[in-house]
């Protein structure tokens, strides 16, 4: 039993020394191995990173033929050497390695194996023997193999080797996505094709600059690019090409590798620049007209003639004679406008002149104008301009107007000299306040006087209904007057007193007026930059809230009127009825356009809104006018007279004719007399307007009506004159709807002429003729909100226009789509 565990043991311990002998072995052939093949490895290494990184087709083709065979050279050389340094390692030497490595003294793997010498039986010799191999065994049992030393780093005093693997890992980092094209590349050297330009793909475009609007243009290119298939052969040679100046032409030349392309001006040579071994690319500014030759290696390989179109100038110029002031005191600007490109912006420069225009000042007040769209080749607008607050309203100035094009040339139209418009204040303590304003903003030294002015103004608040806000705004221009000395208290100052004078004037409605007209405005800035979505719903709820406010302040202003509102039978209701059916149906429309992208259309629509809002503060005009000229006698209240008489005249008929008493009829004397004033207004009118009779134009004038009314008054008379008051009161009948007619005539004659001042253009001729109610609150044969000349899309084109609209944007979210197709839909929306 014992000799069968030592059998056992001794069986372990022979194969626990086999597997260290084995590594011992390895670890050997490494510290071999390894400074042998480390030349070659270096050479295998360093050529690898220069395939990847795609250095070597970017060379002269002979000079990479010639680094190729020093890469071959050299492995061949440190191949061969590697063989002749290696020698496979003993057994002994295995041995070795692991009784140093182990620290064993006497080497006790080879005493192991050694035997005892024949003929030596002794039986001490024996037990000796016996007992130097069990101690040998047991010196063995911890044995170790240690880590491999090749001591490559006096091979490589230099570190060579780490320089090595810095610029491996560059190198699969910059070639990992294409490998073998770039391994391909490095081993074919491009021999033979240096002087060939056969077979070069030409790709060459020309993009105008951004401003022109206008596409790229493809001179050379089909649908595949031009190919050159000979020499002699020369694609669209002599082809003459219109661009704009400033216009980038962009070529692009691959196919081959280690051409040397470049352009051939008039002026100059321009190489490509080198992409990479097979491709080169140019990008040039074209600034003088004339031949265009792309050459590789010396062949002409394109020719363009090239003709650069100029960029003119903008021209721009007043519509009119000279800006017109409204009813309003706010300045209507009529202005054209052209370039050969487009408008980008266009700006008034107001200056004041002294000594009877003699001396211009410095001082320079500038005004943006509005403009269709960012680039509008023709623009033809109409703007109106609140410069009645400017310190310099009532004085002459001289008005500038330029425009600026997307190169940023100026034009400039002629200047024209003018007083600007002026707002006269009927209210006593509101004049008085302007008088104090005017003194601060022409003569700030005169600040005492102010501040006595303005605390006269308040110490009798009797005068302005002790308004306290109108108090309280005279108390905080003074108190900021005297506290802050400086000039820059003099503008907040000179604001306040001019809302403090409206608001006596008119309550709120010029505020209101005022507000209105700077959300239109920046609604008509916004859809002309192509504002956001977002932004346009916000500006259209302002605007939708700026309108109810102004017609609310509208309204009130004819209430605390009552003699405008009696001298036309103004009914405030129908005002209520004329806003939530025509103005809430215009800015639905405004809305839907925008949102299906008709932002030209919309702005068109807000623009004419614009204008018929400016009519409605016309209309308040009028009926102020109408009210007092009924005390001058003025046509439209001695037509209001003649209605109410023949109103009288036909009751007390009505009521005679049902007592069945003709001695409390009237008498056909008083009808008479009604129909004698009628004819004498009729002919006052005629004096007044002698190349145009009244009426005469469109429809059913005044003098028509008239007319009518005549005739049916005289019916009325002789009615009466016969004793028959029923036939009479028919008559009469008659006539006072004819006056009635003839009074809405009239009435829509003054509107016409203000629509006209405020730049109001409508067109009626195309207009279905249906009964409705007016503004004034009558059934009119009349005109509904005019959509004429604005192209307008019914509802399902905006439906439709609204799913493609939405469309477009849920497949530009869509990040797997090619990056070509998500460029295209960006500039689609950009359009919207």
């Amino acid at each position: 039993m014992m000799d069968d565990m030592k059998q056992n043991e001794s069986n372990a311990t022979g194969v626990k020394l086999g597997t260290k002998l084995t590594l011992a072995r390895l670890a050997l052939v490494w510290e071999h191995l390894w400074p042998a093949i480390w030349p070659l490895a270096a050479v295998i290494t360093f050529f690898c990173s220069l395939a990847l990184l795609d250095v070597l087709p970017a060379i002269n083709g002979w000079l990479h033929a010639i680094i190729l065979l020093i890469f071959i050279g050299c492995s061949g050389y440190f191949l061969i050497r590697a063989f002749r340094q290696f020698h496979w390692p003993a057994n002994l030497a295995a041995r070795r390695r692991v009784e140093t490595a182990s620290g064993l003294d006497h080497r006790p793997l080879t005493a192991i194996n050694d035997t005892l010498v024949s003929g030596n039986n002794a039986a001490d010799s024996t037990a000796l023997w016996k007992l130097h191999q069990q101690r040998m065994a047991v010196a063995s049992k911890s044995l170790r193999v240690g880590i491999p030393e090749p001591d490559l780093a006096k091979r490589d005093p230099l570190a060579l080797r780490a320089a090595l693997a810095l610029l491996l890992v560059i190198a699969v980092t910059a070639g990992w996505s294409d490998p073998i094209n770039r391994f391909a590349k490095a081993v074919t050297p491009a021999i033979g094709e240096i002087v060939n330009p056969k077979q070069l793909a030409l790709d060459l475009w020309i993009t105008p600059p951004e401003y022109t609007g206008k596409a790229p243009l493809f001179p050379l290119r089909n649908p595949d690019a031009k190919k050159v298939e000979t020499e002699s052969e020369t694609p669209a040679a002599g082809q003459t090409v219109r661009v704009p100046t400033g216009s980038i032409l962009t070529a692009q030349i691959q196919g081959q590798r280690n051409t040397h392309p470049k352009l051939i001006t008039a002026k100059t040579e321009i190489p490509f620049e080198k992409v990479d071994s097979a491709y080169s690319k140019l990008t040039y500014k074209i600034v003088r007209p004339g031949e265009h030759v792309l050459v590789a290696d010396d062949k002409e390989v394109a020719r363009l003639d090239i003709k650069v179109i100029p960029d003119n100038p903008p021209e721009i110029a007043f519509a009119d004679e000279k800006p017109a002031a409204t009813p309003q005191a706010t300045l209507r600007l009529s202005f054209k406008a052209s370039d050969d490109y487009g408008v980008k912006q266009a700006h008034l420069e107001i200056r004041r002149v002294y000594e009877r225009g003699t001396v211009t000042g410095l001082a320079v007040h500038k005004v943006d104008l509005p403009l269709p769209a960012l680039s509008a080749k023709s623009v033809n607008e109409t703007t109106f301009l609140d410069l009645a607050p400017h310190r310099w309203a009532g004085l002459p100035v001289i008005i500038d107007m330029f425009a600026k094009d997307g190169q940023g040339q100026i034009g400039q139209a002629k200047r024209i000299r003018m007083i600007l418009p002026e707002r006269i204040f009927n209210h006593p303590v509101a004049r008085a306040i302007i008088e104090q304003r005017r003194k601060l903003s022409e003569q700030p030294e005169l600040r005492g006087r102010v501040l006595r002015g303005l605390a006269g103004i308040a110490s009798v608040p009797g005068n302005f209904d002790h308004d306290s806000v109108v108090y309280l705004s005279l108390a905080s221009a003074r108190s900021r007057l005297i506290h802050d000395q400086t000039e820059a208290a003099v503008d907040p100052v000179i604001d306040l007193l001019w809302d403090t004078a409206l608001r006596l004037e008119d309550g709120g409605l010029s505020v209101a007026e005022r507000e209105l007209r700077r959300i239109q405005n920046a609604l008509m800035k916004a859809l002309a930059e192509g504002a956001s979505e977002k932004e346009l719903d916000r500006l259209m709820r302002e605007l939708r809230r700026a309108i109810a406010r102004y017609l609310q302040a509208l309204q009130e202003q004819m209430r605390r009127n009552p003699n405008a509102q009696k001298a036309i039978e103004f009914d405030p209701s129908t005002m209520r009825m004329f806003r939530s059916e025509d103005l809430n149906r215009m800015l639905n429309q405004i809305r839907d356009l925008m949102r299906s992208g008709s932002r030209q259309a919309a702005r068109e629509l807000l623009a004419r809104l614009q204008r018929m809002l400016e009519g409605m503060r016309s209309m308040q005009v009028i009926r102020q006018r109408g009210g007092r000229g009924g005390q001058r006698g003025g046509p439209l209240r001695q037509l209001q007279r003649l209605i109410q008489q023949q109103q009288e005249l036909m009751e007390r008929t009505f009521r005679g004719s049902r007592s069945g008493q003709r001695g409390r009829a009237p008498s056909a004397a008083e009808q008479q007399a009604i129909r004698d004033a009628l004819r004498k207004l009729r002919g006052m009118m005629r004096s007044r307007r002698p190349g145009q009779q009244p009426g005469q134009g469109r429809g059913q004038g005044p003098g028509q009506a008239m007319d009518q009314a005549d005739r049916a008054m005289g019916n009325a008379t002789r009615a009466l004159e016969s004793g028959r008051p029923v036939d009479a009161v028919g008559s009469q009948g008659q006539a006072l709807n004819a006056l009635r007619r003839a009074g809405r005539s009239l009435m829509q004659q003054m509107m016409d002429r203000f629509a006209r001042q405020s730049g109001q253009r409508r067109n009626r001729g195309n207009q279905q003729n249906r009964p409705r109610r007016d503004p004034l609150g009558r059934e009119i044969m009349g005109e509904d909100i005019d959509t004429d000349g604005i192209e307008i899309p019914d509802a399902s084109s905006v439906q439709r226009a609204r799913e493609i609209l939405d469309e477009l944007r849920r497949r530009s979210g869509e990040g797997f789509r090619p990056k070509l197709e998500l460029d295209y839909i960006e500039r689609l929306l950009q359009r919207f």
